[in-house]
């Protein structure tokens, strides 16, 4: 079918509707003695106070400030959550208050302990002890409503198993061991933003900067500003920073730093210099203010003849000045000109071979973020990367782009939990706390398998390999690869008896999943493009072959003009080539929407199903498992471009109050739900009575990030999205006036449930992922229906809705970027695109409907 019309806009003439409130039951408590419990945690208090004498006692002799505080590690009974919020107190005038730092899981044969790192003043722990006391004491019991009465302190209290001293490993929040104490290495500190005592005199990070300053210790130049947070790197050995209690006490996480993988194969050489002549000579270079794929990688070396067509000198910068801007390929790290002759042209076989006009409709820009993944000088990647996208737009700030990222961690995986990294590209994606608040589309790669030795086995590895940091961010495009690439080409006697390893259209060997990633994280990657295949011999070794590969730029192009490339980088050079073509043809539309066309547009092939209906029921579960696989599915460019009679795309922009502004800071209800009509063709529903029709429904939207281990827990205030957003649509056996009144029900549901429903049959079946997997889609919120026009016809308005976030439960002091957060406004691009099987006249009928300008 074509589809030559651009997509229609549809006027946000929603209607805000506000909620009445929800309620939300009491969380699991264990039952326990409260005089034997309360005993044994008054004996564990009681041991910590003889420490924090023994210390002050020390100080004191050392002629050390009389102001410290300790870390205690605070452990759940197993499988018992434990009530965060009640283990913080606020500062006063004169005194520090107890913070919480940290939180830590560990799975043992009893279950999974909850693990909370707290930091404790000198003077402060008597809190505790009383919060024990009245736990203790029957005449302190709290009586709820219906006259039952409760322990005091019980939400707090019953579920703690130990109470005890920590320090260094008690802020170590990695899954690896803690590394040798006097092994010098590089340290990503995550330092207190929490607010101070009034007398304090210095905040958290003015006295890590003065301690630091007394220890000799010199962090990295990059910082990385959180809400919560501020992180920096530097080099010590751990010795050296447990021998400063004061040091610890500004810290809240302590992780590692790990090494840059850059996702390449070896690069081959591809001769016929006289193909780049011609092919050089047929390209219609873009205008000076098309839209660009700027890549964060390795430089580029422009001077290529096909790349200097596109990239133009201004268009070049570098975070590491000392290393310049351009690509080097050393022990052939060159991966920013590969990479550039993909997010130019795509596989360059389609320009090399054409014989037409080459009309070339977006340009390059190049940020040198890393010189060749040297481990030995790593920067604070988060930190760097956001520095990285601010350089083009300080040049060019009008100019429409995507952002192409395709490094990441060496096989390091955080499953699916948030790194400073992936915070980092949150943020620079949001752009909220910027001047203008600049969205920004930023495509990402999942990560690359690299070793096929005798234990690979197609496509088990690829299941047990987790997606690589930072591509579990919320706001970035994050790209898998898949491939069609299933036929050896070469007619030599080595690749003869070769077989490949891939199927056509099914996973590419190269590409990682999120399979096993924990269950409450959003289901990455998003989308997956071509990431060529592997050959395997009759020994079972596995070779790289030629035609397996995508063909690109060489940086030493001198030499070698043609080289290959594969596996996620490959794949996400093509997606973010594919968003800048999008920005060219339908400019001025926000980054929000930009993004969420690209993976609206996106497909399951049959062959990524395996002959499984997503919309049949009880497939949940399954359609779960592909999309860890494949994400949402390889984009469809004839559709992601244009809308036809068959196939009509609907856009609409808007914003939301998704809590209430007259709320309380730090307890904020949910505020506003939007409901949008949509301009439904009934008349076409009507003629095509027995024709299936497609629904697809895309919410896109930008989080804040607040990363750090206390958003792991499910529940708690500490979350990591600044704020979640969801869609509903009404089902066809509901009146308007039920289905609003019907929501604010729905959503005490879901915010009650948890992923042991996830499985349930639906309301409605025919949607292939239902409300308890949307959940699972982060900032990008997906949805497919399929069904008759008779039911679609009455299924014509839909509601975006909130649900908490830390804009809700968060509050910050007056000077603070985030002071009254939650009277923020949200904006969200909201997709919805009707498909037919023909052409039935669906863009005609719904244009009609619309009284604003199409697009």
């Amino acid at each position: 079918m074509d589809y030559p019309h651009r997509h229609l806009t549809v006027s946000a003439h929603q209607r805000a509707f506000r909620f009445k409130g929800i309620g939300h039951g009491d969380r699991d408590l264990r039952s326990v003695n409260r005089i034997v419990h309360a005993a044994e945690l008054q004996r564990q208090i009681d041991a910590i106070d003889e420490e924090f004498s023994a210390v002050a006692e020390q100080r004191k002799v050392e002629n050390l400030p009389r102001e410290f505080g300790l870390l205690l590690n605070i452990e759940s009974a197993p499988d018992y959550p434990l009530k965060l919020d009640a283990l913080e107190k606020k500062p006063s005038r004169k005194q520090d208050g107890i913070y919480l730092l940290n939180v830590r899981r560990r799975k043992d044969d009893a279950g999974t302990v909850t693990c909370a790192t707290v930091m404790v003043p000198y003077g402060q722990l008597t809190v505790l002890a009383k919060k024990i006391e009245q736990f203790a004491d029957p005449a302190r019991d709290s009586e709820k409503k219906d006259g039952t009465k409760t322990p005091r302190n019980a939400a707090l209290l019953a579920n703690i198993d130990a109470i005890a001293v920590a320090a260094f490993d008690a802020l170590w929040t990695e899954d690896t061991p803690l590394p040798p104490a006097e092994e010098l290495r590089w340290w990503e500190l995550w330092i207190s933003r929490a607010p101070r005592a009034e007398n304090a005199g210095q905040s958290w990070i003015q006295r890590f900067n003065q301690i630091c300053e007394q220890m000799g210790l010199k962090p990295n130049q990059f910082r990385q500003l959180l809400p919560d947070n501020e992180i920096v790197i530097l080099k010590a050995t751990r010795a050296h920073l447990e021998s400063s209690l004061d040091l610890l006490n500004t810290l809240t996480e302590i992780r590692g730093v790990h090494p840059y993988a850059i996702d390449l194969s070896d690069l081959s050489a591809v001769e016929q210099l006289e193909w780049i002549e011609e092919s050089e000579s047929r390209i219609i270079p873009p205008p000076p203010d098309a839209p660009a794929v700027c890549l964060l990688d390795t430089g580029v070396n422009r001077s290529h003849p096909l790349l200097r067509i596109i990239l133009n000198e201004n268009g070049m910068y570098t975070v590491l000045p000392h290393m310049g801007a351009a690509d080097h390929p050393h022990n052939n790290a060159a991966h920013g000109t590969p990479m550039a002759g993909i997010a130019g042209y795509g596989d360059l076989r389609n320009l090399l071979l054409s014989t037409g006009r080459w009309y070339q409709q977006h340009q390059l820009e190049s940020v040198k973020l890393i010189q060749d993944g040297d481990e030995h000088k790593p920067e604070a990647y988060g930190a760097a990367t956001q520095q990285a996208l601010a350089y083009p737009e300080g040049r060019f700030h009008d100019r429409n782009r995507v952002f192409c990222l395709a490094i990441t961690l060496r096989d390091y995986s955080t499953n699916g939990l948030p790194s400073s990294w992936s915070a980092g590209i949150d943020a620079g994606a949001s752009g909220a706390t910027e001047e203008m608040n600049p969205g920004r589309v930023i495509c990402v790669s999942a990560g690359n398998c690299r070793s096929f030795g005798d234990d690979y086995e197609y496509d088990a590895t690829n299941l047990n390999l987790p997606i690589e940091d930072p591509a579990q961010a919320w706001n970035g495009i994050s790209v898998g690869a898949m491939t069609r690439m299933s036929q050896l080409s070469q007619a030599d006697t080595e690749t003869e008896p070769l077989r490949t390893v891939a199927p056509s259209e099914q996973l590419s060997p190269f590409s990682r999943t999120s399979t096993n990633w924990e269950p409450q994280w959003p289901i990455k990657p998003d989308v997956v493009m071509e990431g060529g295949n592997i050959a395997q011999n009759k020994s079972g070794d596995y070779e790289d072959r030629e035609s397996l590969q995508l063909v690109t730029t060489a940086a030493h192009y001198h030499k070698k003009p043609l080289t290959n490339i594969n596996g996620t980088s490959a794949a996400t050079a093509s997606v973010s080539r594919l968003g800048a073509m999008l920005m060219s043809r339908m400019p001025g539309y926000w980054p929000e929407t930009y993004r969420g066309l690209i993976v609206h547009s996106a497909r399951w092939l049959p062959s990524m199903l395996q002959g499984m209906n997503p919309h049949a029921p009880g497939n949940t579960q399954i359609v779960q498992q592909v999309m860890r696989q494949y994400g949402y599915g390889e984009p469809h460019s004839a559709r992601l471009f244009g809308s036809g009679e068959g196939g009509v795309t609907m856009i609409i922009q808007d914003e939301l109050q998704p809590y209430n502004p007259d709320s309380k800071a730090g307890s904020a209800s949910l505020g506003y739900f939007n409901l949008h009509d949509i301009p439904w063709p009934r008349d076409v529903f009507r003629q095509y009575r027995d024709l299936d029709l497609t629904l697809r429904v895309t919410l896109s939207y930008f989080i804040e990030p607040n990363p750090g281990t206390k958003c792991w827990v499910k529940g708690s205030k500490y979350r990591y999205a600044s704020h979640l957003l969801r869609f509903t649509v009404k089902r066809a056996t509901e009146d308007e006036g039920r289905f609003i009144k019907s929501l604010e029900k729905r959503v005490a549901e879901e915010e009650n449930d948890d992923e042991k429903n996830e499985g349930r049959a639906q309301a409605d079946a025919k949607w292939a992922l239902g409300p308890q997997l949307r959940k699972k889609g982060g900032s990008l919120v997906q949805d497919i229906w399929k069904g008759t026009p008779a039911d679609l016809a009455e299924m014509g308005q839909i509601v975006v809705y909130p649900a908490k976030g830390w804009f809700a439960t968060r509050s910050f002091p007056l000077d603070h970027e985030y002071y009254d957060c939650h009277k923020r406004k949200v904006r969200y691009s909201l997709i919805v695109s009707i498909d037919a099987e023909q052409e039935i006249g669906l863009y005609t009928s719904i244009s009609n409907m619309i009284s604003v300008d199409v697009q």
